[in-house]
C-alpha cells in the first residue's frame, strides 16, 4: 500500500509542474477559456468579430464569436483562429453536407451547445523559429477538447 501511495504522490507532483506553465486565455464573451503553455499565451490577445463576416455569424445564430491573435516577437500581430459559439440547433442548421463546415470544427459540444474554432489557414512563420514552433504548438491544442476550460 505504501508503494502504491508513494507512486500515486510522485505521479501527481510529476503533473502538477506541467499544469503550473499552462495559462488561461479568456474567450470573453464565449464563456470558455483557452488553456496553453504560459510562453504561448504571452503572445495572444482577443478581439470582437468585425465586418461582414461578422453579420453572417450573427445571422446563423451564434450566441457570441470571437477572434485570438498572436503577436510574434517581431512584426504586426496575426489571426491565430477564430471561435464560436452556438446553441446546438444553430450550428447542426448551418451545416451542409456538400461543404466544409462554415464555423470551423466543433470541439465541444457540451448542455446543447457548440464551441467550434476556425485557423489558422495557413503557416504564418517559418516553423524553424520561435514564433512558428509557439503558433504550431498551439494549432495543435487547438484540437484537443481539454484545451478549452469553461468560466467558472
Amino acid at each position: 500500500m505504501k508503494t502504491m501511495l508513494l507512486g500515486l504522490f510522485l505521479l501527481l507532483a510529476a503533473a502538477l509542474p506541467a499544469r503550473a506553465d499552462n495559462a488561461w486565455v479568456a474567450l470573453s464573451p464565449i464563456p470558455y477559456g483557452f488553456v496553453v503553455p504560459a510562453e504561448i499565451a504571452a503572445h495572444l490577445s482577443t478581439g470582437p468579430l468585425t465586418g461582414s463576416w461578422a453579420g453572417e455569424v450573427q445571422a446563423a445564430g451564434a450566441r457570441s464569436a470571437v477572434v485570438v491573435y498572436f503577436q510574434p516577437r517581431d512584426g504586426e500581430k496575426t489571426i491565430l483562429f477564430s471561435a464560436y459559439y452556438f446553441d446546438a440547433a444553430a450550428w447542426d442548421a448551418a451545416q451542409k453536407p456538400d461543404a466544409p463546415p462554415p464555423f470551423g470544427q466543433p470541439v465541444l459540444r457540451v448542455d446543447g451547445r457548440v464551441l467550434s474554432v476556425m485557423g489558422p489557414h495557413d503557416v504564418m512563420f517559418d516553423p524553424e523559429t520561435p514564433d512558428g514552433r509557439m503558433v504550431l504548438q498551439a494549432v495543435g491544442l487547438l484540437q484537443d477538447p481539454a484545451s478549452f476550460q469553461p468560466v467558472e
